[in-house]
């Protein structure tokens, strides 16, 4: 095929004006390279015997000229578009090639050498929104480059061999495949080959490219033309010159009379004398070039050299494919490889009798990572956990990255439930060592989901979503810790599936209510409800939230739900309000809807949609796992709410892995006991003691504590004597329906108190401890005894310091409407600014200033301390 000079060959190969815009975009970082280009692309052809020998006798000035040259052209080839003056100069280039012995193979070979360079400028310095046009592009110019250069060279010979020339024709005509409306995938040109080569050459009668699996196991005949079985496929085996050329990467020419010929290629006695197999690519996407021909010695009188060049564009196809099935980050292989080894392993498993183990890893923790480090150290945290894993895994195990911080793995050839066992936990333990990233420290651990074929008889993509199952569940029981997919948790799946359309249908409906369950105060006052959420089911009647409660937080029902409670709950407040009941709402949100960027959205259309309703009535109430999940941004959040005028609450306190962290991260207003601690806190003493530890903790925080499912008289007697200061049961009442919720608070009664009742645990003796100790240490650290202690000097101070937390909080509710209170209000700021004053004249220097404002600290102190205690009738000495 001869490629005229009308100047239509751009079109030809469907370069269009902006492909060559988006190549001059980034044509200054590829013409940055074109020097370090050209020095690979000689040391390639130095590197060759058979090339080599051209330059032998060329002096080192000679060379340079030359690499200057091939500088020149990189840079040239860039902006030439491929008009006629450069086609004629790259035509003279091809003959030169031929006239030095430079064979088509070489030259082929040598503009994968561009390719490959190429590539690594655009996965670097190229964004990811231009990078599949640029590499099209370029692509496309290296071809159209390629096919001027061969044609030279074709028409430079001085053999008049009409295959040499057939064949020459049939590698131009496929690199100048069209793209038309449709781009032509990478594999298509190898089934051209085949076509074109039975076709247009009188003594080739068959052409095929066998391909190897990615386990490197079986080759697979994938590209066909002539009289090859459509359906061969070759076990791998030392004997078969297939696998003998692949392990050498040499050519290898076969006789089909040979005796020890394997009986694949004597099955094609009668139609071909010699096959030539030709290998190419690397690693685990590898293949061979099958050329059968009429007779014996045709290779060695063509010339093995034009059927390298097709090995050679065979290896670039195999480049580009390998692009398409590798994570650019990791080079992990990407979902679309994973499914092809999973199926491939389905079958090795099955035949080696052994079981192959099917796996989903999620990283825990690495979302806080990312936000907090940036998208950068979040790459380099993934690349730090696939070296770990990788170093972890056995000979054959395969781990792929399928997206975000999710990775599969296949685990094959394990004889016993035990080998998964110690796999698993030598992954999860790796990923719970700390990294240091940019010298930042960054945690993740990781949960892994595991199922096993042929234990779970499934195709490949329902392995994957048993994994994924087992997954959600390991992630449900905690985190950090693997689970094996079973029947029981399939079908506790199917039974969520279920829950999941019953809610949904009911939300469509409208058959989701709310009842409203009191909070009342240990001084007998009714301060507010919680609202809880019920299905009520034509058939089954109402149904409590233990039956869906699960579904809730799912992806596609927290978010609607989460707005439906919020909206109903309002605007029932709202009503309450305006009737001359002012009750505090409380509104379970869920973990999912919480962190949901749209959750501060949600809120805020909910207030300003009831605007007379004073935010404080409004109270959220979440769960532990939502910190857990994303700590920072659940500090953001609830942040955020606070300055909306809305409180927060931490429900079902105590019952999970964080609870303390809570009280010293979160910006809670109130604390919700767990009623699994409440139920027995009479009869059992650990109960009892981590009740009364919550309680003083929370006290000294300045936080309301609220104890869930009080049941009887005898509960609320013993709360209330710990320091309880909000209770919530049965005891009191059920949750009602919100029409039944203004005769319940009118006709209320607090439960009357024993004969013997004690007043609550004291909590005020420790916090003053505390304050007289960082008072004198503050003093100490004026006299450069110890450094100065936190919570003194810094804005708003007084509002987090040991006293300042229980002022805020119990020292207001017992004492907030009494003269003397809001006195020691302005003693304690007053206390606070004389450090301040000490701090600046001790930064200045002025030591005895400084000396002088710790006198009068000390003495403010001593009268603070005083009107406290005349407040609260206690003695200093019982301090």
């Amino acid at each position: 095929m001869i490629i005229d000079n009308s100047g239509t060959l751009p079109a030809f190969l469907g370069l269009q004006d902006s492909d060559f815009q988006v190549i001059d975009r980034y044509r200054d970082a590829l013409d940055k390279e074109a020097s370090a280009l050209a020095h690979a692309f000689y040391d390639y052809l130095l590197s060759h015997p058979a090339t080599a020998a051209v330059f032998r006798d060329f002096s080192s000035a000679r060379l340079d000229a030359l690499i200057q040259k091939q500088t020149e052209h990189a840079k040239g080839l860039l902006v030439s578009r491929l008009d006629r003056p450069w086609r004629e100069s790259m035509r003279k280039i091809g003959a030169l090639h031929h006239h030095l012995g430079i064979g088509p193979s070489w030259i082929a070979g040598a503009y994968i050498l561009y390719w490959r360079h190429w590539q690594k400028i655009l996965q670097v310095q190229v964004p990811e929104s231009d990078r599949d046009l640029l590499r099209d592009a370029l692509f496309r110019l290296l071809v159209g480059d390629l096919m001027v250069q061969l044609e030279g060279y074709a028409h430079a010979s001085r053999e008049t061999d009409s295959e040499r020339l057939a064949l020459s024709n049939v590698l131009m005509s496929v690199l100048a495949a069209h793209r038309g409306k449709v781009s032509l995938r990478p594999e298509d040109l190898l089934q051209q080959i085949c076509d074109d080569l039975p076709a247009k050459s009188g003594s080739v009668r068959l052409a095929g490219y066998m391909v190897s699996d990615v386990m490197g196991e079986t080759l697979t005949l994938e590209h066909q033309a002539g009289l090859l079985s459509p359906g061969l496929q070759l076990q791998k085996s030392t004997g078969d010159p297939c696998w003998k050329a692949l392990g050498s990467g040499q050519s290898i020419i076969q006789a089909v009379d040979d005796p020890q010929a394997p009986e694949w290629i004597k099955a094609l006695r009668n139609q071909v004398e010699e096959i030539g197999i030709f290998p190419f690519g690397t690693e685990d996407l590898r293949g061979a070039g099958l050329i059968g021909v009429r007779e014996k010695g045709y290779f060695q009188r063509v010339g093995s050299a034009y059927f390298n060049a097709f090995a050679h564009l065979g290896e670039l196809v195999f480049l580009l494919r390998n692009q398409f099935l590798r994570d650019p980050l990791t080079a992990l292989p990407n979902r679309f490889l994973f499914m092809d080894f999973l199926e491939n392993a389905r079958n090795q498993t099955l035949r080696h009798e052994r079981l192959l183990g099917v796996a989903i890893l999620d990283l825990d923790g690495f979302k806080q990572v990312n936000d907090r480090l940036g998208h950068g150290a979040g790459d380099q945290v993934l690349q730090a956990v696939v070296q770990r894993l990788q170093v972890q895994l056995r000979a054959g195990d395969i781990l792929a990255r399928l997206g975000g911080d999710e990775f599969g793995l296949i685990l094959p050839d394990l004889e016993r439930l035990d080998d998964l066992d110690g796999v698993s936990e030598r992954l999860l333990a790796a990923l719970r060592e700390p990294l240091e990233i940019d010298g930042e420290a960054a945690s993740v651990t990781g949960s892994l989901g595991i199922t096993l074929f042929p234990l779970d008889d499934s195709d490949a993509s329902t392995l994957i979503r048993h994994a994924d199952m087992a997954l959600y569940a390991a992630k449900d029981a905690g985190r950090d810790q693997f689970q094996l997919h079973s029947l029981a948790l399939d079908e506790a799946m199917r039974t969520e599936a279920g829950t999941r359309a019953l809610l949904e249908q009911a939300l469509q409906e409208n058959r989701l209510v709310l009842y409203y369950q009191p909070v009342v105060s240990s001084a007998g006052a009714v301060i507010g409800v919680e609202a809880l959420i019920r299905l009520q089911h034509p058939e089954r009647g109402l149904i409590p939230p233990a039956a869906f409660f699960s579904a809730l937080d799912h992806v596609r029902l927290a978010r609607p739900i989460g707005r439906f409670v919020l909206n109903v709950a309002l605007h029932q407040a709202a009503l309450w309000q305006e009737a001359g009941h002012p009750l505090r709402v409380s509104v379970n949100i869920s973990t999912r809807h919480l962190l949901d960027a749209r959750f501060l959205e949600d809120l805020q259309e909910m207030l300003a949609k009831y605007p007379g309703l004073r935010p404080e009535l409004v109270e959220i109430e979440i769960t532990e796992s939502a910190p857990l999940r994303d700590m920072l941004e659940a500090q953001r959040l609830l942040v955020a709410c606070h300055r909306l005028g809305v409180r927060v609450a931490l429900d079902d306190f105590g019952t999970g892995n964080a609870s303390l962290t809570y009280l010293q991260r979160l910006p809670a207003d109130s604390i919700k006991i767990d009623q699994s601690f409440v139920r027995d806190v009479i009869d059992d003493p650990k109960d009892l003691a981590i009740v009364t530890a919550v309680i003083t903790a929370s006290r000294m925080l300045g936080m309301n504590v609220i104890a869930e499912g009080v049941e009887t008289a005898d509960h609320v007697d013993l709360l209330v004597k710990t320091g309880c200061n909000h209770l919530q049961g049965y005891f009191f009442s059920k949750p009602i329906p919100a029409e039944d919720v203004p005769a319940w608070v009118a006709h209320f009664r607090p439960a009357p108190r024993t004969k013997d009742s004690l007043h609550p645990l004291n909590i005020l003796s420790p916090i003053l401890e505390g304050h007289i100790l960082r008072v004198q240490k503050f003093i100490g650290a004026l006299r450069q005894e110890n450094p100065f202690p936190a919570h003194v000097i810094e804005k708003d101070a007084e509002e987090y310091c040991h006293l300042g937390l229980w002022l805020r909080g119990e020292g207001k509710q017992r004492f907030g409407a009494t003269p003397q209170f809001m006195r020691l209000l302005t003693r304690h700021e007053r206390l606070h600014q004389v450090a301040r004053v000490a701090k600046l004249h001790f930064d200045a220097g002025d030591a005895d200033g400084a000396m002088e404002q710790g006198k009068l600290l000390d003495m403010e102190n001593g009268l603070l301390l005083a009107e406290l205690l005349a407040m609260a009738g206690e003695s200093r000495d019982n301090i």
